[in-house]
């Protein structure tokens, strides 16, 4: 009997440093070994140049991107210069704050797929959506909802606060319409740009350089460092927090084989409760 077909991999392999024949398949033993060759006549596999260069880059323009929004914080005098503080934000600082963090992590993605791999942000970093990712998504959604009750409950008891948050600088009471631009910021557009950047380019590169698990715990962390709001025991339960929240993104990733749906509905999902939980409080 044959052994059974090598399983379909949804991450390209870093490019070969000799002159080879590109193989969607890393190295290393079964069920990891190369493919049969393709038929006569086929088209060639794609040579993806895309890696850890362009996560590096897109962090670049991300830091960009908060320094301009940092200025314009400071220029309509949104933070406290004596303590350093954001306060409540307007509607159209919050959307300046999120949209110029998705220089990089949509903008650079774009680039990367265009100049170094398939020119389809589907193909090379798994931007599509499907109708079984709804049920998938929702499931992974409320599952990292409970992790974050959990923390919540545990830091009330162990400190007697409340749990810290990283939504303060929303605002509480932008009015119906406010409410949905807010919503399909936050609980929308956020969601998408962040999976495409994390679960997209990060844990795929990552995973082509080492292995999916480190990808998955790499892209988790950074996720988590990326929403810290202060150097305190309340940043870091922030950062532990959404880090949770990035371990469950990403598996949900790994098992629609590099889809980023599940993951897109399950972020959207955390995202749209915590937009509601503030409106209503």
């Amino acid at each position: 009997m044959l052994p059974p077909a090598p399983p379909t991999t949804w991450y390209p392999p870093a490019p070969p440093t000799i002159a080879t024949t590109p193989q969607p398949y890393p190295a290393g033993p079964p069920p990891y070994g190369p493919p049969p060759a393709p038929p006569a006549g086929a088209p060639p596999l794609p040579v993806i140049r895309w890696g850890l260069g362009d996560v590096f880059y897109g962090l670049v323009l991300w830091v960009v991107g908060g320094i301009v929004s940092t200025v314009a914080l400071f220029a309509t005098g949104a933070i406290d210069l004596t303590s350093g503080t954001i306060g409540e934000l307007s509607l159209g600082l919050v959307a300046v704050t999120l949209v110029s963090g998705w220089i990089g992590f949509v903008g650079w993605p774009i680039v990367a797929s265009w100049r170094k791999g398939q020119r389809s942000l589907a193909k090379d970093f798994g931007l599509d959506i499907r109708g079984i990712d709804v049920g998938w998504g929702l499931l992974g959604g409320f599952g990292a909802l409970v992790v974050s009750v959990a923390g919540g409950v545990l830091w009330t008891v162990i400190s007697g606060d409340p749990s810290p948050t990283n939504a303060e600088f929303l605002p509480s009471s932008p009015g119906l319409v406010g409410a949905l631009v807010l919503w399909l910021l936050v609980g929308v557009g956020t969601p998408i740009a962040e999976e495409l950047f994390f679960r997209g380019l990060m844990l795929r590169a990552v995973a082509r350089r080492w292995s999916i698990p480190v990808g998955v715990v790499a892209s988790s962390i950074v996720f988590g460092m990326f929403h810290i709001t202060a150097f305190s025991f309340a940043g870091l339960f922030i950062v532990f927090v959404t880090a949770s929240y990035g371990v469950v993104f990403a598996v949900l990733a790994v098992r629609a084989n590099g889809r980023l749906g599940p993951s897109i509905v399950a972020h959207a999902t955390v995202n749209s409760v915590a937009v509601l939980a503030l409106l209503l409080t």
